[in-house]
């Protein structure tokens, strides 16, 4: 049934585990046997299409933002970029909000300049800030020249706690640009200086990256996953089971407090 009932206009609450269901039949390779190992505050939504996954993505999203709203008078969302999410960002940027009182900004992106096919700040400016969409606050991560403290200083202006954060994750369980053998994988998921950003060094074609940190992006409301393909499927299975420092994005699925949200198609 992929976005559950108890999913309101004005509210993104997960339903109790009991609740959870697949939306429409799809066979795997494998049984989900990691049913078992989800966290009662974690819900799976698994889709027949990408097209299905986007609206109905969209609409959670759209929740939260309009639940932040409504409470706060402002709103704040973190993204991710790559071609994963474009159909989702099409779907959220016609979604009827007061976007002039909502912060956009990426959990990461490349150094590069914002034209580049390679930026996630160029793929938000495509498919996201379009419409009334474009009147979001968008905080970019990558400024030229800009210094380490210049930036997370600049990030400063976002609230403190975000409406949603929506995380993508690669086949190595890397998530943001947080990757299992990075230099910077400790900092990003373990440092505590409450620092919001970090330089890092990813994957070609663009290895200089910035990511948010994991105690930046985990200070939201809700913590949505987007994934597909049966691989990261699989990977999911695994990061599932425990907290695995060689699957970072294990380190956002066993964290306390958000509530956390799987969205998955093939």
């Amino acid at each position: 049934m992929g976005l559950h009932n108890a999913l309101h206009e004005n509210s993104c609450r997960s339903p109790p585990l009991q609740a959870l269901a697949f939306r429409t039949p799809i066979s795997y390779t494998r049984e989900p046997a990691f049913r078992s190992h989800l966290a009662v505050n974690l819900s799976l939504h698994t889709f027949a299409s990408a097209t299905e996954l986007d609206q109905a993505q969209a609409t959670l999203v759209a929740g939260c933002l309009r639940a932040g709203l409504a409470e706060h008078g402002q709103a704040a969302l973190a993204l991710s970029g790559g071609r994963t999410p474009a159909g989702f960002f099409r779907a959220l940027s016609a979604a009827s909000l007061d976007w002039s009182r909502i912060f956009v900004t990426l959990a990461d992106d490349r150094c590069c300049e914002p034209a580049s096919p390679h930026s996630n700040a160029a793929s938000l400016a495509t498919h996201l800030l379009q419409g009334p969409a474009a009147a979001a606050r968008f905080l970019p991560l990558y400024l030229a020249d800009e210094t380490p403290p210049q930036r997370n200083a600049r990030l400063a202006a976002l609230p403190a706690q975000f409406d949603a954060v929506v995380l993508g994750m690669g086949e190595d369980g890397h998530t943001a640009s947080i990757f299992p053998h990075s230099p910077q994988r400790e900092a990003a998921l373990y440092d505590a200086t409450g620092h919001a950003s970090l330089e890092v060094i990813g994957a070609a074609p663009v290895r200089e990256r910035i990511t948010l940190t994991a105690a930046r992006l985990l200070a939201t409301r809700n913590l949505i996953l987007h994934i597909t393909g049966q691989r990261k499927w699989q990977v999911l299975g695994e990061a599932l089971q425990h907290t695995n420092p060689a699957l970072p994005v294990s380190h956002f699925l066993h964290a306390q407090g958000p509530e956390k949200h799987v969205f998955w198609t093939r």
